[in-house]
C-alpha cells in the first residue's frame, strides 16, 4: 500500500500513512509525524550546516562563511563571520558538531576541521595528519561525529586513497577516528559484504552518512536501502546490516564501465537523507527517486528543473528496529526540509521550513517543531 499524507488544519498538522490494520497501540509500530509549532531566527541567509542539542542551535550559511546560534525561542545567542586568511582563517565549516562537553567543532566539505569558543569565536584548526584527497567532502549529509573524547569523521585520502576510484569502497578504511587535542588520526570501519560496493562491480557514486548511539555506529552509503552497524569499542568490528525495505527505491543498478554518472542524467536514484540512531529505534529519511521516462520526459537533467524534482518523488521517514521490524512509511511534506536534533522518538526535535519550495522569501527562517507520535 502506498504511503499518504494526511493534512489536519488548526493548530496542528498531522502527516501519516493510513493502516487498515487494528492494533494495540502499546505494541504499534505505526507511526505519524505530527507539527507542534515553529519558531523564526531573524536572520535572512539560507541554512547550508545545522546542529542542535541541549536547547540551542547552531546554523552555517555558505554566502557570508557565517555561525549563527540561536535558542529554541528563536532568539540569536551569537553569530560571527570567518575571513578566509590570516592566522583565523575559517573555510565553510558546513558540517556542525557539539561535543557532551559543550564545545562546537566545524569541518568544511573538503576537510578542515575546526574548534570554536562559546561566542563562536575562531578557537582552533585541527591539522590532521594528511589532506583529504576529497573535492566535497561529505556534502552536506552527515559525516562528523563524536565518541568518547574523539571525532569520527569521512576524511578519505590516508595513504593516498582516491575517494574517486570505483572501489574505494571496497578497497580502504572508510572513516576516521581523530583525538581533537592532538590531531591524530587512526582508520576504523570497512565495507561489509552486504553491500554491494563490496564487489569488483561498477556501480554509482555512494555519498556517506552515519550517526552515533552509545558505542554502536551506524552507517550508510545513500544509495543503498540498508544500515551497516559497527562496534566502537572494538575499533570499528562490523556486527550486521539493516535492510529499511523501502516501497520505491529507483536504482540504475549495475554500470558496463567504470565513472559512469546515470543518475540525474538519465534517472534519478534513491538517496538516503538522514540518519538518526535513538534507544527506541533508528530514523532513516529518504528520497524515492525518479524513474527513466518521467525524468526524460520532463527534461529534469535541465538545471532549470531541479526544483521539480519533488513534483515527482516523495521524501519518506521510516523507523528500523534491531530487530529488523519497521514502521510504516511517513511521507514527509516537502515544506519540510533538513531534520535536526532527533534523538528520542518520544521527544520533539526540529526541521527547516523550505521557503524555496513554498515560493516564499521572507526576512527570517522557519524551524518547525516536530514530534513522532505512535498511532
Amino acid at each position: 500500500m502506498r504511503p499518504i499524507l494526511v493534512l489536519i488544519l488548526g493548530s496542528i498538522f498531522l502527516f501519516s500513512c493510513t493502516s487498515n490494520e487494528k492494533k494495540d497501540l502499546s505494541e504499534s509500530n505505526e507511526w505519524e509525524l505530527i507539527l507542534v509549532d515553529s519558531i523564526q531566527v531573524d536572520y535572512l541567509g539560507r541554512v547550508d550546516g545545522l546542529e542542535f542539542k541541549d536547547g540551542k542551535g547552531v546554523l552555517f550559511n555558505f554566502k557570508e562563511n557565517k555561525l549563527l546560534e540561536f535558542d529554541e525561542s528563536g532568539k540569536i545567542l551569537h553569530e560571527q563571520s570567518y575571513p578566509f586568511d590570516g592566522p583565523e582563517k575559517v573555510f565553510y565549516p558546513v558540517q556542525l558538531k557539539y561535543a557532551e562537553d559543550g564545545n562546537l567543532y566545524g569541518a568544511s566539505f573538503i576537510g578542515w576541521l575546526y574548534e570554536f569558543n562559546s561566542d563562536l569565536t575562531f578557537k582552533r584548526e585541527i591539522k590532521l595528519p594528511f589532506l583529504t584527497e576529497a573535492k566535497d567532502g561529505g556534502g552536506l549529509r552527515r559525516v562528523l561525529e563524536e565518541w568518547r573524547d574523539k571525532l569520527i569523521m569521512y576524511y578519505p585520502g590516508r595513504d593516498g586513497a582516491n575517494p574517486y576510484d570505483p572501489f574505494f569502497f571496497r578497497d580502504h578504511f572508510l572513516l576516521e577516528k581523530v583525538d581533537p587535542k592532538t590531531g591524530d588520526a587512526e582508520p576504523i570501519i570497512r565495507i561489509p559484504s552486504t553491500s554491494r560496493y563490496s564487489s569488483d562491480k561498477f556501480y554509482e557514486r555512494p555519498w556517506v552518512n552515519f550517526g552515533i548511539l552509545g558505542d554502536t555506529l551506524y552507517f550508510t552509503l545513500d544509495n543503498e536501502p540498508m544500515i551497516h552497524l559497527y562496534d566502537m569499542n572494538q575499533n570499528g568490528k562490523y556486527l550486521s546490516t539493516l535492510n529499511f525495505q523501502p516501497s520505491r527505491f529507483e536504482d540504475n543498478g549495475e554500470h558496463t564501465e567504470k565513472y559512469q554518472y546515470i543518475s540525474g542524467t538519465q534517472m534519478l536514484d534513491g538517496r538516503i537523507k538522514q540518519l538518526f540512531p535513538t534507544m527506541e529505534g533508528i530514523v532513516v529519511t529518504f528520497e524515492e527517486g525518479i524513474t527513466e521516462d518521467v525524468f526524460v520526459q520532463n527534461e529534469l537533467k535541465d538545471p532549470k528543473n531541479f526544483p521539480l524534482y519533488p513534483q515527482f518523488q516523495n521524501q519518506v521517514l521510516k523507523i528500523v528496529q534491531l530487530d529488523g521490524s519497521l514502521s510504516n512509511e511517513i511521507i514527509i511534506p516537502n515544506q519540510i526540509d533538513r531534520m535536526v536534533g532527533l534523538t528520542s522518538l518520544s521527544e520533539p526535535f526540529y526541521a527547516v521550513r523550505d521557503d524555496e519550495w513554498l515560493g516564499e522569501e521572507q526576512d527570517y527562517i522557519t524551524f518547525y517543531k516536530l514530534k513522532l507520535v505512535r498511532k
